[in-house]
């Protein structure tokens, strides 16, 4: 029986196994469809012609999500610790995966198989609601995407990011140069600094070095 002690954290948070009696969360964790990867540094773990119908989990490291047209490439977002990915790709008949992902640092990955999941969902009603509330935040996510997108302030990008990016207590630490950031947000660095200080400003967010508070999310939701 495989053990996970120091990764009880992450395994805790993970939604699709949150209030879920501990033996069915057993069967799931020693089921040989729950396998972890290790995956070295510049590492790529999905691709678009190549990937597996499995949602990964990552338990520790950093992840690169990005899509790549002719010789350009664009970072859509960084995955780390409890993080997870690889739900484009199940229960539909797809022949490629949306992005790239690439290990930044030395990453260890937990998969849950497709077959898996779906024997988990019809096992326990409470993983399926699980999954729906999962799906439902990542439209949610999308709509505040596209709505940024056709705003088009960096005010609204820059809102649209930290909604995405924060967790359950709102807070975020960047994990990358403010250069970096503009550069991912498609806006230049004088308009993203103009946008930390209208947030900030205007009472939406606080920011301290690289951390970030949200303090109204209404607002952001709003821009």
């Amino acid at each position: 029986m495989r053990h996970f002690t120091d990764d009880q954290p992450t395994l805790d948070a993970f939604f699709l196994l949150q209030n879920l009696p501990p033996s069915l969360t057993d069967w799931v964790l020693t089921d040989p469809r729950c396998k972890s990867h290790t995956y070295t540094k510049g590492q790529v773990i999905f691709d678009p012609d190549r990937f597996d119908r499995a949602l990964g989990l990552i338990l520790s490291g950093k992840i690169e999500a990005s899509q790549h047209i002719a010789d350009r490439g664009l970072t859509l977002r960084l995955l780390q610790t409890g993080d997870v990915f690889g739900a484009a790709v199940l229960f539909i008949e797809a022949d490629t995966y949306p992005t790239k992902l690439t290990a930044l640092i030395k990453t260890r990955v937990l998969f849950f198989e497709e077959s898996l999941i779906r024997d988990l969902l019809a096992k326990d009603p409470r993983a399926a609601e699980n999954y729906i509330a999962f799906l439902t935040r990542r439209v949610q996510f999308l709509n505040q995407r596209i709505h940024s997108l056709i705003a088009g302030s960096a005010e609204a990008l820059l809102g649209a990011f930290l909604l995405s990016e924060t967790g359950g207590d709102g807070k975020l630490t960047l994990d990358t140069s403010l250069s970096a950031l503009s550069r991912r947000l498609g806006i230049s660095r004088a308009s993203l600094y103009r946008a930390f200080d209208s947030l900030e400003t205007r009472g939406y967010i606080q920011k301290s070095g690289k951390t970030i508070t949200i303090q109204n999310h209404n607002g952001l939701q709003t821009l």
